[in-house]
């Protein structure tokens, strides 16, 4: 699996994605229930009943021992006047809580995507380190061979012989070590990505970007674009503007509230003692009808205060969203800086490393002749192999670092982090 591979195999199959995912499918619910809140309420009723002994006659009013059977049925609107403006303000903080949620979607994914990068590299790193370390083993070999055939010679002594066995045994622990780093990061990655235990997760560690090449844009492109787009700087942003809304919507519960309603009702009579006294079922149902309409003024005088401190603590958490926001634009400002400076200072280092390298393998390869020649003695072969060792690795840490960063300054940029 290529990296972007692994990191949208994490996306998809991230419990914090789908969690999210959840939560906006709630977001969407109350979106459509503040819609609802603003359509006129219908309701029906029907009922029944039958009465034996002495009970109230439902025609004349008066006690009576026989028995009788009464049905009724009803229809009532409700139409919401005039509510402070509390019930257009809750559909306007749902809209916006929607599209939160879909920031927060984002965020959760690109999250994921860059813990999976992380953890990616680090499995390119130590398999790097891995070949690095076998590629100095080698080469260890060959110098004990070669040192062995010098000491039969009379050409090398057996302190010779002792530190160059002793270095092929500390680079045979190196790549020892390195394996077992790379099989701890690559459990780390299976981690970010949620791959199944059972099975083998095998990456494609051939990176591009042999070479920094730069960027087209500058740190103030990159920062603007960051605070203006970013899921976290938007995400934000529709925070305090629900908090606002929640504001708007509390004070609206302090004003009187007016409705509209109307209905129609009937109902059906019978002595079930005497039933032939009684119009039929269709002919009661037409007579007996009835038609009302009604307004009704709700004015909130004293509920125990509750929606005086309910706007207190709307205006709090207005307040409260305001600083968060204002946190999360200084927080994404630094880590913009951050990022966009070591994705230089990496480039510069990948740089200087390269050339160092190239001296330090040119040096290697002057003390190996020398000290075939006799020249100088195996302590001084065995630092110029782990300058050389020690330059390699600088290089590919300042590479994937590099790497890394250029990848993070084009995400805050606008660039997706998972490519196509």
């Amino acid at each position: 699996m290529s990296l972007d591979e692994c990191m949208r195999y994490a996306v998809e199959h991230s419990s914090t994605v789908v969690q999210q995912s959840y939560a906006n499918n709630n977001y969407r619910q109350d979106y459509i229930a503040s819609i609802a809140a603003m359509v006129p309420l219908i309701s029906g009723t029907v009922g029944a009943s039958t009465s034996f002994g002495r009970s109230v006659d439902p025609e004349t009013n008066t006690y009576t021992n026989v028995s009788n059977f009464d049905n009724s049925y009803s229809l009532s609107v409700s139409v919401p006047v005039f509510s402070g403006l509390s019930r257009i303000n809750t559909l306007r903080a749902t809209r916006v809580m929607r599209r939160q949620g879909a920031e927060e979607l984002q965020l959760a994914r690109d999250q994921v995507a860059l813990k999976t990068m992380e953890a990616y590299f680090d499995v390119v790193y130590y398999t790097e380190s891995v070949r690095l370390a076998r590629e100095q083993y080698e080469t260890s070999l060959a110098e004990v061979a070669r040192t062995r055939k010098l000491l039969e010679l009379g050409l090398k002594s057996s302190a010779d012989m002792a530190e160059v066995e002793s270095q092929c045994a500390s680079d045979d622990y190196l790549v020892m070590q390195q394996q077992n780093n790379l099989a701890l990061a690559e459990i780390a990655l299976a981690d970010a990505m949620n791959f199944p235990v059972d099975k083998r997760l095998t990456v494609d560690t051939d990176v591009a970007v042999e070479t920094p090449a730069g960027v087209a844009f500058g740190y103030d492109e990159v920062l603007a674009n960051a605070l203006e787009n970013n899921p976290k700087a938007v995400a934000a942003g529709y925070n305090e503007r629900y908090s606002r809304l929640s504001l708007s919507v509390a004070r609206g519960y302090l004003f009187p509230s007016v409705y509209l309603g109307g209905g129609y009702s009937t109902n059906y009579f019978m002595n079930l003692d005497n039933r032939a006294l009684y119009s039929s079922f269709s002919r009661q149902f037409s007579d007996n009808r009835g038609f009302y309409v009604s307004l009704q003024l709700s004015i909130p005088i004293f509920n125990g205060l509750s929606g005086r401190t309910n706007v207190r603590k709307a205006r709090n958490n207005w307040h409260i969203a305001e600083q968060k926001r204002s946190e999360t634009l200084r927080l994404l400002q630094s880590e913009v800086a951050q990022a966009y400076q070591q994705m230089l200072g990496y480039g510069k280092e990948f740089v200087y490393a390269t050339k160092k390298t190239e001296a330090a393998r040119r040096a290697y390869e002057a003390v190996s002749g020398k000290y075939e020649r006799g020249l100088v003695s195996a302590i001084e072969l065995q630092t110029a192999a782990d300058n050389l060792l020690e330059a390699r690795s600088e290089r590919l840490r300042a590479r994937l670092q590099y790497i890394i960063k250029v990848r993070l300054v084009e995400y805050y940029n606008g660039e997706p982090l998972i490519r196509r």
